[in-house]
């Protein structure tokens, strides 16, 4: 079905949004002759309102319930989610939002969530079942305030193309390619709505919206957040693909570390006292977790490595042995981290182990860190403190701008 399917909506709809307006129209008028004919052919009302049954007097002009849109899920349930029951069956565009805006304008994606249809339901060409075969029950959930649910029986088909669908119960909104929040979604055709790059609701800000859900890190940014070792870029975005600057990994580890009174100066000139990682990088040298790149250097702008990330957290939990087999290419017998990296992977800690490359010098991203600080503290129970040695210096990494988050 899948190919017939996006032929089907790839000949009826536009890239822009006034064909689309046209389109929900249509989809709102046969589904208000299906729930509600008696309504829709008798009273002097839109379609939407007679699926909602909201006529003139129920609710005051220009309420939610009778306007040309589906609930946000989150508003429904809580979650900026499919609810159980649903899939993702289509998706739009937005641009001009700001919601998005990271190092420039980016897009904002609205994703349909779609009731399942019972097993043996009859599926029309375009990919959708009869209402009765499916638990939808058309209402604002909320009254005059809360958009319409579970009443438009319409579907873009970019999503789970294989799967029959019912009525659209909700829609959740991502700074996230569609075919990245959930793989099921193909990347064409790209349907716009400007009209919607506004519409809003105070639950989509509880997290951030540029993280799939499926992600790897996902549970670990929520962690990182919550804890407080870090915070977004805004209250939409954390910016999981943004590198980390040296600074920005130590001030991670020693809020991971309760912010700790450093006693000494960190002895770097490269570190303004003033500078918000100040007292992270005096806390690691005096607990030996660094000794700088070079004599009187840290070199806080510079990305954190993937190497340097890993021998952090080893100097961090005490420089225990390790004594894991390493199987990648690229790392040699005299590696200056291979020591950090064995314990790394006998614990668990370091997961890039199904690659044949290490990648030693590649920067760290705000979603590599996370991942490995969450792992290495569900991995790590209380290491004894302990004194140690001065830390050979750090290896060398490129340069790169720093944003303190």
């Amino acid at each position: 079905m899948s190919r017939t399917l996006v032929e089907r909506v790839s000949r009826v709809v536009d890239r822009r949004a006034g064909r689309r307006g046209f389109l929900r129209k249509s989809a709102m008028a046969a589904t208000a002759v299906a729930v509600a004919p008696v309504a829709y052919a008798l009273r002097p009302t839109t379609a939407e309102a007679a699926i909602v049954h909201c006529p003139p007097g129920k609710c005051r002009p220009g309420a939610l319930c009778c306007d040309n849109w589906s609930e946000f899920c989150c508003k429904i349930t809580g979650e900026n989610l499919c609810p159980p029951g649903t899939i993702v069956a289509g998706w739009w565009r937005a641009d001009g939002s700001g919601f998005c805006d990271l190092n420039g304008p980016q897009p904002r994606y609205y994703l349909d969530c779609n009731f399942s249809c019972d097993e043996g339901c009859r599926c029309s060409s375009v990919g959708l079942c009869a209402n009765s075969c499916t638990p939808a029950r058309c209402q604002c959930h909320g009254g005059c305030d809360t958009r319409k649910s579970e009443c438009t029986r319409f579907r873009y088909g970019q999503c789970n193309q294989d799967l029959c669908v019912g009525p659209l119960k909700c829609r959740i909104v991502t700074c996230v390619p569609p075919w990245k929040w959930d793989p099921a979604c193909a990347t064409s055709p790209v349907l716009y709505s400007q009209s919607t790059r506004f519409h809003d609701r105070p639950c989509l800000h509880d997290g951030f919206t540029d993280i799939p859900p499926k992600a790897l890190y996902a549970g670990a940014v929520e962690w990182m957040a919550s804890e407080g070792i870090a915070v977004g870029f805004t209250d939409d975005l954390f910016g999981p693909d943004e590198l980390v600057s040296r600074g920005q990994f130590s001030t991670f580890l020693w809020r991971y570390s309760g912010e700790p009174l450093a006693l000494d100066s960190d002895g770097f000139d490269d570190v303004d006292p003033s500078a918000y990682y100040a007292h992270a990088v005096a806390w690691m040298v005096e607990n030996a977790i660094t000794a700088g790149r070079a004599p009187g250097r840290f070199d806080p702008s510079s990305n954190v490595s993937r190497a340097q990330a890993v021998v952090f957290l080893h100097r961090l939990a005490g420089s225990p042995p390790g004594d894991a087999e390493i199987e990648f290419s690229d790392v040699g017998e005299d590696a200056w981290f291979r020591g950090a990296l064995a314990w790394g992977i006998e614990k668990d800690i370091v997961w890039w182990t199904d690659l044949d490359r290490f990648g030693a010098d590649l920067p760290a991203s705000r979603a590599d860190v996370a991942l490995l600080l969450h792992r290495y503290h569900l991995r790590t129970v209380d290491p004894p403190a302990q004194e140690q040695e001065a830390p050979p210096q750090d290896s060398e990494t490129p340069d790169s701008p720093a944003v303190a988050r």
